[in-house]
């Protein structure tokens, strides 16, 4: 977590210090919250999570390469609103199987 901190804030920090658009930000944010989980996913032993993680780095990526182009409006749709589907995305299918896997005790 602190080295996600660390990522988030520094990475933002370094962001303005260059000059780049608030929209980058967004980009960046998705970024590293992806490669969060992607690392997390063998620590914590579930697999389930590499996929809202790889598609938020993704998206992050994506986000981060339109700062650089005229499609810069759009980044926070594509780096942000995209995301939090993402992660709504994979809590609901998350919640539905743990769900369905409970066994009544009547």
């Amino acid at each position: 977590m602190a080295a996600e901190a660390i990522l988030l804030f520094g990475g933002i920090a370094v962001l303005r210090a260059l000059g780049r658009p608030e929209e980058t930000n967004v980009a960046w944010i998705s970024l590293v919250v992806g490669l969060h989980f992607v690392a997390l996913a063998p620590v914590w032993k579930e697999p389930s999570i590499l996929i809202p993680g790889v598609v938020l780095t993704v998206l992050g990526v994506v986000g981060l390469v339109m700062t650089f182009t005229s499609a810069i409006a759009w980044v926070p749709i594509v780096s942000g609103v995209a995301s939090g589907v993402t992660l709504l995305s994979g809590s609901l299918a998350y919640s539905r199987r743990a769900l369905t896997s409970l066994n009544p005790t009547n």
